[in-house]
Formats: structure tokens, sequence, C-alpha cells
């Protein structure tokens, strides 16, 4: 997995995880306007999810997952 830093045809900035084949898995839901603040962005997701729970719309967890 990796991320990649993207400037869009407005000038806004966005990130992409992508997977071993290339293919985006996930992208950031706004653009940020420079490049340090997607890179702040890519941060906060890297740092702040590792132990994230995952839970179904009706709240049951999902463990092992």
């Amino acid at each position: 997995m990796k991320f990649v830093v993207i400037q869009e045809v407005g000038g806004r900035w966005v990130w992409e995880l992508r997977n071993i084949d290339g293919d985006a898995v996930c992208r950031s839901a706004m653009g940020f306007k420079d490049r340090e603040q997607v890179f702040k962005a890519i941060h906060a997701v890297r740092g702040n999810a590792p132990r994230a729970l995952v839970f179904d719309p009706l709240g049951t967890l999902y463990e092992g997952v």
C-alpha cells in the first residue's frame, strides 16, 4: 500500500491510498489548498487509525478484522 499525492486541475491537492497494483482503494474526502496540508492529512490518517475498530451500520463489531 502507498499514498499518492495528486494536484487536481483546479490546483487543489488530494491523496489516494493505492494497493500494490496501483488501484485506488481510498481517497481523501476533500481537497487541500497546498501540499503541506495534504501531507498533514496523510500523517493524521496514518497515525490515528492503526487500531480503529470495524463496525457495520447497525453498530455490530467485526472482531479480528
